[in-house]
């Protein structure tokens, strides 16, 4: 019985933990969102318009390819390199409009994970 109350406390301990980080982290990252220029954010929209598109369907391509009885492992690695390649576009148009990243709904932690979802 005592076992399973040290177990509890120290579950309870870490999740306690997770939560006030990933609290403190999301509150940093809207610190950052409430400095944007709104007029910056627009140039950004609209010079990214096409390259978001791209990144849209060229994500669910690269799904749908996963998603097959058989994946064309190639296909994959240039669908990836693809998309590595269309969000560096993207943040390099973000910097030229200084724009952060994160405060961006549609792309925010998506623009630094890999296509398959890893780190």
């Amino acid at each position: 019985m005592r076992t399973i109350i040290v177990l509890l406390v120290i579950v309870g301990i870490i999740i306690t933990s997770a939560v006030y980080a990933a609290g403190h982290r999301d509150q940093k990252r809207m610190e950052n969102c409430q400095t944007v220029d709104i007029e910056k954010v627009k140039q950004f929209q609209k010079e990214t318009s096409d390259l978001r598109d791209d990144l849209v369907i060229k994500r669910l391509e690269f799904h749908n390819e996963k998603m097959k009885q058989t994946p064309d492992t190639g296909r994959i690695a240039a669908l990836t390199n693809e998309i590595k390649e269309i969000r560096h576009k993207i943040k390099g148009v973000a910097d030229k409009y200084e724009v952060p990243l994160g405060c961006m709904k549609w792309l925010g932690r998506n623009m630094h994970e890999n296509p398959d979802g890893s780190e």
